[in-house]
């Protein structure tokens, strides 16, 4: 009778449920909560990416890369201070190239056996060209599960910004 008693008292006794609810319930609200915040951080990096490409695309466009002694260096320079820091510039790869009309405008993205991109180039095209920017980032999931849920492809997860136009009439002296 002692015994049974005992273990009734104790199905009744409800000290430490909580605790035990929030062992539950914490788990995937944490996992939840850090992929939000790591998605969110993800888009926060693609638009500073689109700015960043805009802004070097409008020196392509006005004649201000090409005059330059090593338009390389000046394109990726001005594409480095428009990042801001935020992330690291060796990262983000560019790819500048020119063609004759909108309609000839073909940039797909060729990955290598180890999912490397291996289409970056730099033709920033002369007065008048149709010329086409892409900078392309790849985004490293830290949240475990969101890379299953999000699935990237062989590339890995990519922030891609692309800018097409053509070149202001410019005169390079």
């Amino acid at each position: 009778m002692k015994r049974a008693a005992c273990a009734a008292g104790l199905l009744r006794d409800e000290r430490g449920s909580a605790v035990i609810e929030f062992a539950f319930v914490a788990p995937p609200f944490i996992l939840l909560l850090t992929g939000l915040i790591e998605i969110s951080v993800m888009f926060f990096t693609g638009s500073v990416i689109e700015g960043a490409t805009k802004e070097a695309a409008r020196a392509i466009r006005t004649g201000q890369i090409q005059s330059d002694a090593d338009p390389v260096t000046a394109f990726r320079t001005k594409l480095c201070d428009s990042l801001y820091n935020i992330i690291d510039c060796t990262e983000v790869l560019f790819n500048v190239r020119t063609f004759s009309d909108f309609g000839s405008v073909s940039m797909p993205i060729e990955i290598d056996q180890d999912g490397e991109i291996i289409n970056n180039g730099f033709t920033p095209g002369g007065s008048g060209a149709v010329t086409v920017v892409r900078a392309i980032y790849r985004w490293e999931f830290i949240t475990p599960l969101i890379e299953e849920a999000l699935p990237g492809g062989q590339a890995g997860n990519l922030i891609i910004s692309t800018v097409a136009f053509q070149n202001e009439p410019y005169d390079v002296n």
